[in-house]
């Protein structure tokens, strides 16, 4: 059973991986992508249920990608949730305050991310 589109943006390819193997294991339709580049465009385009957002990407970062999103009103709703390898408070904190709606640390927790996404999901 095929539910809500989640889409993955990590550049780093073992954990795209991962996460794509997790959530498509879990039901879920997985998109990808390794950067933000084009991504404002891409979201409007395939209108994703929930964003799973690395937050130190090449090119553009996570935060302003996240700041992007919630500055466009077609794009506000989407729910934006943090994955980064950097589990320090204040950067949960710049997270949060970018838009983000939750904050995930790496290497992801399996029961953690799984739950996470069904509750934003409502599912």
């Amino acid at each position: 059973m095929t539910r809500d589109a989640i889409l993955i943006v990590e550049d780093h390819e073992v954990s795209r991986e991962l996460a794509v193997a997790l959530l498509t294991a879990a039901g879920y339709t997985v998109l990808e992508a390794e950067d933000g580049r084009g991504l404002l465009d891409r979201v409007k385009r395939e209108r994703p249920s929930l964003i799973l957002m690395d937050l130190q990407l090449p090119h553009i970062d996570g935060f302003t990608l996240t700041r992007q999103l919630k500055a466009d009103a077609e794009t506000c709703q989407i729910p934006v949730l943090a994955a980064t390898a950097y589990a320090q408070p204040e950067q949960e904190i710049k997270a949060l305050e970018a838009g983000c709606v939750g904050y995930l640390t790496k290497p992801l927790d399996v029961q953690t991310l799984l739950k996470t996404v069904a509750r934003l999901l409502d599912h």
